[in-house]
């Protein structure tokens, strides 16, 4: 018998009730960043610069595990559509295993070489010394993280948003205790400012993974885990990967673009690095919204798919657009009459705050535009077509922020405000891309 056609009303409450934990647990991974951030800023501007610094390095070696996430969700999503647990089971026990295989490489460059990685991004001495003790202390906690996100990614292709953002709620709790102890000294502990924040994280991180693997291991979640052997099934990881090489490929043009990007802010000198760090830290609360409704339509459009409901699929992804548009509209506002105040939240008066402000602005006019190219980009990647929003990114990042970036912050007189710029044209170059893959409809055959 076919299945009921839901409602419009009903599909916006089922594409809700995925999206809204899946915003909070990204809240507290963003504000674990954060908190970072404002703690470290109440010692001076380097230390702001350092940990923004160590922060972007961190989300550059996540690439690495957009390769594994996005095939654990297209493949778990897909096999829970088809009620295939024991699929779903398997494919997710393996992502796990090519997650702690992947995350060892990146121990041992960020502990060995951090004092040679961050030196491209600091303005100078101090930063420097800085940025190399977080990293080096940060990247200790790779293997959890890479589990962190592996777990995360399989269960919300489950269709269970809720278990990732309790247990990102017991992680910010940790990180808050354990900086507020180490960042400033308190309870008798020493005071190890950047080096303290850096702890916090790490051991919020080894706590969290435990209890994702506890909870996966106990049998009782929508998907679980049981000791296979051979332990490496090299198949389903090649498998995985294939399915995730381009949405990796993307994140790492991605951070490559982030990373150049930085490079060209360093020269305006520390207090433009320091509202740049900002500027990165309120963008990412602004995106959470988007990538939410990204993940609800990622999961709907996979399991969908996988009951082999083409047409629901669809509706899906056009719903998921619309209520980003809004959304990400309204913050768009917000952030853009705020700024001010927002500002203040990391930094005090002075020109840090004041180039701050005008970063916050000028990102909150791309905000909409970053909503239907995230929402979008999940559809597809849910259908397993990661290779379009791979050419949208490469088109905006390099086709249109970095040069145009060069060209307004150093050939023509406008600062690093010509820097940051650039920005919203990109996102509105990667959405005029990515609608007309998604009406075309191709998407529908994609085999995984």
């Amino acid at each position: 018998m076919a299945e009921p056609t839901p409602s419009r009303a009903s599909l916006r409450r089922a594409i809700l009730d995925l999206a809204w934990p899946v915003v909070v647990a990204n809240l507290f991974q963003v504000l674990a960043t954060t908190v970072d951030l404002v703690m470290v800023g109440r010692i001076g501007v380097a230390q702001i610069a350092a940990v923004g610094i160590g922060g972007t390095l961190v989300f550059f070696t996540q690439t690495v595990m957009i390769g594994v996430t996005t095939g654990t969700v297209a493949l778990v999503a897909r096999a829970f559509g088809a009620r295939s647990r024991g699929d779903a089971n398997h494919f997710m026990f393996q992502s796990l295993v090519a997650a702690v295989l992947l995350s060892l490489p990146m121990v041992v460059i960020g502990t060995t070489f951090a004092d040679v990685i961050v030196a491209p991004f600091s303005p100078d001495a101090e930063v420097r010394t800085l940025a190399a003790q977080f990293v080096s202390t940060i990247f200790l906690a790779m293997p959890f993280q890479f589990i962190i996100f592996a777990a995360t990614a399989g269960l919300r292709a489950a269709g269970d948003t809720k278990t990732p953002l309790i247990l990102g709620a017991v992680e910010n709790l940790i990180n808050f205790g354990i900086n507020y102890t180490l960042i400033f000294g308190n309870f008798g502990f020493p005071a190890l400012g950047v080096r303290g924040a850096a702890i916090g994280t790490g051991t919020s991180d080894f706590a969290s993974a435990i209890l994702f693997l506890g909870l996966l291991a106990d049998g009782r979640l929508r998907i679980s885990i049981r000791w296979e052997r051979p332990l490496v099934n090299w198949p389903t990881i090649r498998r995985v990967l294939r399915i995730g090489l381009p949405a990796a490929a993307e994140q790492f043009a991605f951070q490559v673009g982030i990373i150049i990007w930085i490079t060209m802010v360093v020269g305006f000198g520390q207090n433009a690095l320091a509202a740049h760090q900002i500027g990165l830290g309120v963008q990412a609360f602004a995106f959470m919204p988007g990538f939410g409704l990204s993940i609800a339509s990622t999961a709907l459009v996979g399991q969908n798919l996988g009951a082999k409901l083409p047409d629901q699929a669809e509706r899906s992804a056009r719903e998921s657009v619309k209520l980003s548009i809004i959304v990400m509209g309204v913050i768009a506002a917000f952030n853009f009459v705020f700024a001010p105040l927002i500002a203040f939240a990391f930094t005090p008066p002075g020109e840090a705050h004041d180039l701050a402000v005008l970063f916050i602005r000028l990102h909150a006019t791309s905000i909409p535009a970053v909503g239907v190219f995230f929402t979008l980009s999940g559809s597809l990647r849910g259908a397993g077509d990661t290779r379009w929003p791979l050419y949208a990114s490469l088109a905006g990042t390099y086709g249109v922020r970095l040069p145009l970036s060069f060209v307004l912050g150093y050939v023509l007189p406008f600062g690093v405000v010509g820097v940051w710029a650039a920005l919203p044209i990109e996102y509105y170059l990667r959405a005029f891309i990515i609608v007309p893959r998604f009406n075309g409809g191709a998407w529908k055959a994609a085999t995984v």
